[in-house]
């Protein structure tokens, strides 16, 4: 009896002990900074010049990324250039400060910190890989009896070659005399190019405007884009190419289809220190092929401002043109100011 308890006791502490060392949960990604200090934990990603380390005693911590001088990690980690080389495998010990060494299927490669616009953990799953960003509001007006409802949204997956993303927006102004909505859906699939700095785009759109007497509108094209900045800080692309499109009147029900080229170009900058900031810029160029002497064009403008972890106060501002609208109204926008929350 003696004997089966002792070795009970002594199977429970073995089994104790190689849990934590071994089991799930291990950090020992060892981060150490320049003035000597190091952490123990897990690094998950460094993006905006933040690095966030997963402790087990003080849990998720972020550090700035100036601040580090070498990295030592067994993880596995997507890590790209600010000239748009990516590099997949894992972080050994550099003897230098402020480099990193990466070991790939190619071999080593000894990296300089200020040559790296983001770290990120390789993800396994599909809930890792995906990212979530929704924002509502809504306002009344008492005095002309006038409301407004707004959702504009933000998903996207992204794996090692592609970036598959959706973002829509929708707004629905009711008044005592009419209800008029307008309402876009953009699909984009971006995948990555042996060019460092370019990628293919393959995209897709669905769009409505009462004001403009559009009904519907479908849209499917492609084309090459490149990025032409590409830092810790912010980034900007541009893009080229065309589309086919079918457009369906308010009014009389008119079907209409052409062909037309697409000329696109977006900016961002962010702050991740708390409060963390996003400021995003888009417009769009659509002259017509096939419709001589039509253009269209659209914008956005994006700010988040974080109130709490995860929750952001939103502020979205658009703008549509249409040269040929059905509508005797070519211009179409509206602002709007909302609570997001991201995932």
């Amino acid at each position: 009896m003696k004997a089966r308890l002792v070795f009970l006791i002594a199977f429970a502490v073995f089994s104790s002990y190689s849990h934590g060392a071994n089991g799930p949960g291990r950090k020992t990604d060892i981060v150490t900074l320049y003035n000597g200090d190091r952490v123990t934990g897990e690094l998950k990603t460094m993006y905006a010049g933040i690095v966030d380390i997963s402790t087990h005693s003080m849990g998720t911590i972020k550090i700035e990324w100036q601040e580090i001088a070498k990295i030592e990690s067994i993880h596995h980690y997507e890590i790209r250039m600010t000239e748009g080389k990516r590099y997949y495998g894992t972080i050994d010990k550099s003897p230098r400060p402020g480099e990193i060494k990466l070991s790939d299927v190619y071999g080593e490669h000894e990296i300089s910190n200020l040559e790296v616009a983001e770290i990120r953990q390789v993800a396994r799953s599909f809930k890792d890989r995906i990212d979530v960003y929704l924002a509502m509001g809504y306002s009344y007006t008492n005095a002309s009896s006038l409301g407004q409802t707004t959702l504009n949204t933000e998903i996207s997956y992204e794996d090692e070659k592609t970036r598959n993303s959706l973002t829509g927006r929708l707004t629905s102004t009711d008044s005592e005399v009419d209800i008029t909505r307008s309402s876009k859906v953009d699909l984009a699939r971006t995948v990555w190019t042996n060019r460092q700095d370019t990628f293919r785009q393959v995209t897709g759109t669905y769009e409505t405007n009462d004001e403009l007497g559009l009904d519907a509108r479908y849209s499917v094209g492609g084309g090459l884009g490149r990025h032409f900045l590409d830092t810790q800080r912010s980034n900007w692309i541009g893009s080229v190419g065309a589309q086919v499109l079918t457009e369906k009147a308010l009014f009389d029900g008119e079907r209409q289809e052409s062909v037309e080229g697409v000329f696109s170009t977006s900016f961002s900058t962010w702050k991740y220190t708390t409060p963390e900031l996003h400021f995003k810029v888009d417009f769009t160029l659509y002259p017509s092929i096939t419709e001589s002497g039509r253009y269209r064009g659209d914008g956005d403008v994006n700010l988040r401002w974080e109130i709490i972890e995860d929750l952001y106060f939103d502020i979205t501002a658009w703008g549509t043109y249409d040269n040929k609208a059905a509508d005797d109204s070519r211009f179409d926008y509206g602002l709007s100011t909302g609570v997001g929350w991201t995932y």
